[in-house]
């Protein structure tokens, strides 16, 4: 009824996925506009962790232009860091896309 190899199986990975989940929480992505004039870090879990603004630029920009080039660097970043991710869990799923990892 009771199978150990299972149990053991299933903690095994568990203690994979845990490690897993430490490297996509250390990881961090830099997405950088078109211009280099804004750069934002992205952790693994898709947190920005910082947006830098060159000053000049920002002196010469109008708002909706500076919305509009945050708005493509933190989508760029975000799918960059969401790949990241992806390859980081494939070690553990096979490539496989399971729902919720």
């Amino acid at each position: 009824m009771f199978n150990m190899d299972k149990l053991k199986q299933a903690g095994s990975l568990m203690k994979q996925m845990n490690g897993l989940k430490k490297k996509i929480d250390k990881l961090e992505t830099i997405a950088t506009s078109k211009d280099g004039n804004i750069e934002i870090t992205i952790q693994g879990t898709s947190n920005v962790k910082s947006i830098k603004i060159n000053d000049e630029f920002l002196s010469q920009v109008s708002s909706k232009d500076l919305e509009k080039n945050l708005t493509k660097a933190l989508n760029e970043g975000i799918k960059e860091a969401e790949k990241a991710s992806k390859k980081i869990m494939s070690e553990v799923t096979g490539g496989l896309n399971i729902p919720g990892l």
